[in-house]
């Protein structure tokens, strides 16, 4: 080959080069996505590490980031509302008296960034990860479930060392009531982790089962996983979880068909009498409302509501648990669960004033509302909008009672439900009208 030859090809391949680099990029970036979504039924510390390595690679591809599609997402206005609750968190810092934001808190906000990661990530690699990114998911979490069973059924326990310990970790691996049995708490060994993580796999699958286009083959194939995720979630001994599933099967049959309505509701009925027939889980329902639990609920939420009246514009962000203990100390001295309110409103307003409460509440608000005019439309984002709105609604009822996003796995799975649904909200557009439900962007 010439010299001029050689020259005319250095000229020429820049940029093909440069596609096929880029093209490369999103093709590791919809991995990195997938591998995330895997890692957070498996354990916290994976899934933080697969969080951390997304966010390097929106870095690295910062050239390619989709500014005008998230400005069309969901995503942006719920972010905004964060944004506006973060701010005043920090605004109460400053202005509160009580310190600085310590160290040991920052954990219980890292998960958030993944919102903003896996919204921004969504639109930036091609549509077949994104279902390789729920597949994953449900995949994992399927094989977290068997292993919950087989946790319950032979009584598989944390090690001993931690088994032995009073701490929360034993506690909240054993059933509640029976310290020597353990529940179906999956690879947390944590039931209220995995049962608040599974709300959002039965979400995903409910979603789909109500709008999505699928073959009888892969019907039954989820309908498989979703009695095994139904059957493990019982087995975890929520109350608040079980309240919080109930939400999200109404907020979902809202918007379908009467004929899949009347279709759903026996099978519904059917399970929920399975799960009553069993004593240990029948007890357990019974005493939602007992006085026990609303005593306590009682006592933890007067602390905060104490708070509140001693600082309306808040303590500052992340400053509730050092606070509230002198509270304690001079009401209850004996109570040993000195933590957050158990409810994510009230902490909102204890740590960040009524401008914070405000910008969570229109956070959620917002997400929620495009769910509902999505499927409103129905449309290729039909299935997903339905996962949305059961995932964010079961998770904001059980934030009534328990102080749910502060536990990673939970926030993580949280933050990529919003980020996916809202990703493929905005890619099915405005138009996306009655066009039939597509089951391929489906979750």
């Amino acid at each position: 080959m010439s010299a001029r030859e050689l020259a005319s090809d250095d000229r020429a391949s820049p940029a093909p080069v440069a596609r096929a680099a880029r093209a490369s990029l999103a093709e590791w970036h919809g991995r990195l996505l997938v591998l995330a979504a895997a890692s957070v039924p498996v354990g916290e510390g994976l899934a933080l590490g697969a969080l951390v390595t997304l966010l390097a690679m929106l870095v690295v591809r910062r050239r390619d980031l989709p500014w005008a599609a998230l400005r069309r997402s969901p995503a942006m206005p719920t972010l905004v509302g964060f944004g506006v609750w973060l701010a005043a968190g920090a605004v109460a810092l400053v202005i509160g008296g009580e310190g600085w934001l310590k160290p040991g808190e920052l954990g219980r906000w890292l998960p958030l960034v993944a919102i903003p990661a896996v919204g921004l990530t969504a639109p930036m690699v091609p549509s077949r990860y994104l279902r390789h990114a729920v597949t994953a998911f449900i995949a994992l979490l399927a094989v977290s479930c068997l292993f919950g069973l087989v946790q319950y059924g032979f009584n598989v326990r944390p090690g001993e060392w931690i088994w032995r310990r009073a701490s929360g970790v034993a506690s909240q691996a054993r059933v509640p009531g029976d310290f020597e049995r353990t529940v179906a708490g999956g690879f947390y060994f944590h039931r209220l982790k995995m049962a608040h993580v599974l709300l959002i796999g039965l979400a995903a699958l409910v979603g789909r089962q109500l709008y999505a286009a699928m073959t009888r083959r892969e019907r039954l194939v989820e309908l498989a996983v979703l009695a095994l995720f139904v059957t493990t979630f019982f087995l975890t001994y929520a109350r608040g979880a079980i309240l919080a599933l109930a939400a999200g099967v109404l907020l979902a049959l809202a918007f379908a068909g009467r004929r899949l309505v009347l279709a759903t509701v026996p099978v519904v009925l059917v399970g929920v009498a399975v799960a009553l027939a069993v004593p240990s889980i029948r007890h357990r329902v019974e005493s939602i409302g007992s006085q026990d639990a609303s005593s306590v609920r009682a006592l933890i939420w007067s602390q905060a509501v104490r708070i509140i009246a001693d600082h309306p514009l808040g303590v500052g962000l992340g400053n509730y648990t050092p606070v509230v203990d002198r509270y304690y100390e001079t009401s209850t001295p004996a109570f040993g669960v000195r933590t957050y309110p158990h409810n994510v409103w009230l902490a909102a307003w204890a740590e960040t004033g009524p401008v914070g409460l405000a910008g969570y509440l229109a956070a959620w608000l917002v997400f929620l509302g495009a769910c509902v005019r999505t499927l409103l439309r129905r449309g290729p984002a039909a299935p997903a909008a339905a996962a949305g709105l059961f995932g964010i609604g079961a998770t904001l009822v059980v934030g009534l009672t328990h102080d749910v996003l502060y536990h990673n796995s939970v926030a993580l799975a949280v933050a990529g439900l919003v980020g996916v649904v809202a990703a493929l909200i905005a890619r099915a557009g405005p138009r996306a009208g009655a066009h039939g439900v597509e089951a391929s962007t489906a979750p």
